[in-house]
């Protein structure tokens, strides 16, 4: 088997790492705690922030769409 059969047939692994924190808001008067999130590629160094988990959770899902036609 050639080489790169080989390539083609290994699983991929894609790593990213996850930051969440809360931040306070003020709404109607009242303060609220929100959760912020990031979502970062440590090979690229790319950084994409989020204001939910819904949509950090979103993205997430296209990047790994995205990766499965290469």
């Amino acid at each position: 088997m050639k080489r790169q059969d080989i390539l083609k047939k290994a699983p991929r692994y894609l790593s990213y790492v996850v930051c969440c924190w809360q931040e306070r808001s003020v709404h109607a008067g009242r303060e609220i705690m929100v959760w912020r999130f990031s979502l970062q590629n440590p090979r690229t160094k790319q950084r994409h922030g989020f204001a939910t988990l819904e949509s950090l959770l979103v993205s997430l899902q296209a990047e790994l769409a995205d990766d499965e036609v290469d």
